[in-house]
């Protein structure tokens, strides 16, 4: 009896050794989603652990939570509407940041806004604005809502009026003014104002059916990030399909962006298959040169030690940030690394 007793309490200790260090620091490096606003400091949300602010002028990291007024520490994305506030997409709706209120006597930074107008209903994926000031708000499960935030009118809308899936992840009103969602289970549909229904977008069978991401670039083509088959671009006339085969660095694709130079980068999640992943940039020009690469891939030898990419955002000096399943880093592009940050951002308290 004391043999087994022993050796349950090696294992005991072995499980405390391995495990111990790890828990409660998962969230602290998990980097879901961000935004550069109008002023040019970056937002970095972190799952279950609110979001840090890092300023355009100063550098310095800032830390909310539901101690300072969100409605959720786990937030999916941000959003910056016209008027300069920050929407929050989290577990239980959607809080918005107003950057002036605490210039105002007696005001609150940070508004529930779900409770307040009565949207769709909690875990909310996403936040948009379209041209008419009108908030597009797309839930996990309950469809999309339209508030419009000047006369409280809300619109929820489903399945029953076109929706592929009530599972909307993203939101993307292009130049033109259409408006495209990208679904957790339905591929992507696009809003058709006359009949104020979704209609699906086949898109030359170029989607898988979970759209991760939805962004146009400087030229209106527009990216479509597909979770489980690769990356699609629309031209407005056709769609071209970028896989593993072409030099994508791989097929489960998370987030995709536009820098400044018109380079588009691809982060993808490697927990989704096996292989290699991580982050690449598409150079649109690459082909027209000889011998050029259109994608290049960045791995741990450039210093993204962590392959799980989620997020991409731009600094005001031209920087790439990249938002990781285990960290936050910054690509130093004269030498072509990346700098983990995540130890800055954590020092910021």
């Amino acid at each position: 009896m004391r043999k087994y007793y022993l050796l349950g309490k090696i294992c005991t200790l072995l499980l405390l050794i391995f495990i111990t260090p790890c828990y409660g620091q998962t969230d602290g490096y998990m980097f879901r989603s961000s935004i550069k606003d109008k002023a040019g400091n970056l937002w970095f949300s972190n799952m279950g652990n609110g979001v840090y602010r890092c300023d355009a002028i100063s550098g310095k990291f800032s830390h909310f939570t539901k101690q300072d007024g969100l409605n959720d520490n786990n937030i999916e994305s941000i959003f910056e509407d016209k008027a300069g506030n920050i929407w929050f997409a989290t577990d239980y709706g959607v809080c918005r940041y107003d950057p002036s209120a605490s210039l105002k006597t007696g005001s609150k930074s940070f508004t529930d806004i779900t409770a307040k107008a009565g949207l769709c209903n909690l875990n909310v994926n996403c936040v948009s604005e379209d041209m008419a000031g009108n908030i597009w708000i797309g839930s996990n499960g309950w469809g999309v809502c339209r508030y419009n935030p000047v006369s409280g009118a809300v619109t929820n809308f489903t399945k029953e009026q076109g929706l592929g899936s009530d599972a909307v992840q993203c939101i993307l009103e292009d130049k033109a003014g259409n408006l495209w969602f990208g679904e957790r289970a339905g591929g992507v549909c696009r809003y058709d104002s006359a009949s104020d229904r979704f209609i699906k977008v086949n898109g030359d069978g170029c989607f898988s059916s979970q759209i991760m991401g939805i962004i146009e670039d400087k030229t209106g083509k527009i990216w479509f990030a597909n979770l489980y088959d690769g990356l699609c671009r629309y031209d407005g006339k056709s769609y071209t399909h970028f896989t593993r085969e072409n030099g994508l660095c791989r097929d489960t694709i998370d987030c995709v962006y536009e820098d400044k130079k018109g380079n588009i980068w691809v982060g993808s999640d490697t927990k989704w298959n096996t292989g290699v992943g991580g982050l690449c940039r598409y150079d649109p020009s690459a082909s027209l040169r000889t011998g050029g690469k259109s994608f290049i891939r960045f791995s741990n030898q450039d210093g993204l030690t962590n392959s799980d990419v989620w997020t991409i955002v731009e600094d005001l000096e031209g920087n790439i940030w990249v938002g990781t399943r285990g960290g936050l880093f910054r690509y130093h592009s004269p030498s072509g690394k990346f700098i983990n940050y995540t130890y800055k951002v954590n020092s910021s308290n």
